[in-house]
């Protein structure tokens, strides 16, 4: 008898491991779909985005070109003449990751599509497929950049800076950032259109508005709780500055007495990292814990 009870459940075991393997099976599939899916939904934007990238970075080669026409001379340096194309940076990550992000969560409770076109799939597994998807376009937008970078660096000084590789991580890792960031606003707006608007307003307006007052209280407290300030970094690690602040005095250079405000250039490399992972991890799940609320109401 007890022969037949041990042979019985190790066949309920059996049965229970090959429905789970089915189940996880499954959900990677789910997962891989999606991305196709989004993907062959994007490819137009994402195209678009190419040509935007291209377009700044002849813009840029065109001006050191009319500058060389003229007479004046390159940067001594390849990475200074690398750093005048990566400033740049910043803001096409901001249009890119805005342009890719701002319908990620909005846009199912905007058109009602969300149940419509994955009707069996997890919320937490359609946003997984999702996030996965677009940053990796983005990702590619990035390296791009950099090697027409790193091409046009050494089609001058016949050098590329090794630093260079350091800097693609950093921009990379600060793209994820900001990612995180704007699927964070798609998941709390109600349209595509305001989580873009609101978010690049932010973005390239307010933080920044912040950051400068916070530079002008006088007390030197370096911003690392805010979002822009890892920007800095991308251009720094080519050429990291030691300090990582300056000070910057207003009035006459002759007088004593002038106030004086400390401006910090850039994040540590172990207080970029940390404040960069703990930021995407932070919007991330607050993203998720909204959409997961809202979909529920919908329901």
């Amino acid at each position: 008898m007890s022969i037949e009870l041990n042979q019985e459940q190790l066949e309920l075991e059996e049965i229970i491991m090959e429905k789970q393997e089915i189940g996880l099976k499954r959900q990677v599939t789910q997962i891989f779909d999606t991305m196709s899916f989004e993907i062959k939904r994007t490819w137009k934007t994402f195209f678009i985005m190419i040509i935007v990238y291209l377009a700044i970075f002849l813009l840029t080669f065109l001006i050191f070109e009319l500058q060389e026409a003229q007479k004046v001379e390159l940067p001594y340096l390849a990475v200074d003449y690398a750093v005048e194309y990566i400033d740049t940076l910043g803001l096409l990550i901001i249009i890119s990751t805005a342009t890719f992000g701002g319908s990620i969560i909005a846009e199912d409770f905007q058109k009602q599509t969300g149940n419509l076109l994955f009707p069996k799939i997890s919320k937490s597994r359609l946003l997984i497929g999702r996030v996965i998807s677009r940053y990796a376009l983005n990702a590619i937008l990035i390296i791009f950049y950099y090697v027409l970078v790193a091409s046009v660096t050494f089609y001058k000084y016949e050098y590329i800076p090794g630093t260079l590789i350091d800097s693609l991580g950093w921009a990379l890792l600060y793209t994820f950032m900001i990612f995180a960031f704007i699927i964070f606003m798609s998941s709390i707006n109600k349209s595509k259109s305001a989580t873009i608007i609101v978010s690049i307003l932010l973005l390239l307006i307010a933080f920044r508005i912040v950051q400068s007052v916070i530079m002008f209280t006088g007390n030197g407290i370096e911003p690392v709780f805010m979002i822009t300030y890892y920007e800095n970094i991308i251009t720094a690690s080519l050429d990291m500055p030691d300090p990582r602040y300056e000070i910057v005095e207003f009035g006459d250079p002759d007088d004593k007495g002038n106030p004086e405000f400390t401006r910090w250039l850039t994040p540590s490399i172990a207080g970029a990292l940390i404040g960069m992972i703990l930021f995407s991890f932070a919007f991330l799940t607050a993203a998720y814990l909204f959409y997961k609320r809202r979909q529920s109401k919908n329901e």
